[in-house]
């Protein structure tokens, strides 16, 4: 790919990655290299990062070819594991090369991030994790799937820090009274490129 045209990384929800695998022509699915090098994950949960017709050539001779059906099984077996979704793209074109399943453990660009500590000049999309206060108990159980730890109780009462919250979806399915959903919000982050 052209030094022009350089691929950028943003973090997105797991229905807008289950939206792209369920557009795309042509996917194909090759080893995650932070896995390989890390191996802090089994070995049968390595193949996870999916490509598409206009990824980089280099990393699609390292791939092999995939239905939709079977990205879509491994994009659910993915999401069972507590991934977060980093979606790579062409910055001038905007046109999705590669969505990536990452784990917390393995994942270099994440563990950059969460050493770092601070997220605000990080990319993110327009989605935020909004909880029904209405609903929340403060039980915290979202706080301790939160990677970026951008929720927390204080008292009897949940707070989100919404600069730190990158809209991963992680907190979801770990909320007893099902109180918190993903929303878009205006003039947040960075729309999710939908050119494949």
């Amino acid at each position: 790919m052209c030094e022009s045209n350089h691929v950028d990384r943003l973090i997105i929800p797991p229905a807008a990655a289950m939206e792209i695998i369920q557009r795309a022509n042509h996917l194909y699915v090759r080893t995650c290299p932070c896995r390989a090098r890390e191996q802090h994950c089994l070995t049968g949960t390595w193949d996870v990062c999916l490509l598409f017709e206009r990824a980089d050539p280099h990393d699609l001779r390292q791939a092999r070819p995939v239905t939709r059906d079977e990205a879509l099984s491994i994009f659910e077996a993915t999401l069972q594991r507590g991934s977060i979704y980093n979606l790579f793209y062409t910055h001038t074109e905007q046109t999705i090369t590669e969505l990536c399943s990452c784990c917390t453990c393995c994942c270099r660009p994440l563990r950059r991030m969460k050493d770092a500590g601070d997220y605000r000049q990080q990319p993110r999309s327009n989605y935020i994790a909004v909880t029904d206060h209405s609903r929340c108990t403060a039980c915290g159980a979202c706080t301790s799937s939160c990677f970026f730890e951008a929720r927390i109780v204080q008292g009897n009462t949940l707070r989100t820090i919404a600069e730190d919250c990158f809209g991963c979806g992680k907190c979801l399915p770990n909320c007893p009274q099902q109180a918190i959903q993903l929303v878009p919000q205006a003039g947040r982050g960075l729309t999710i490129p939908v050119k494949i």
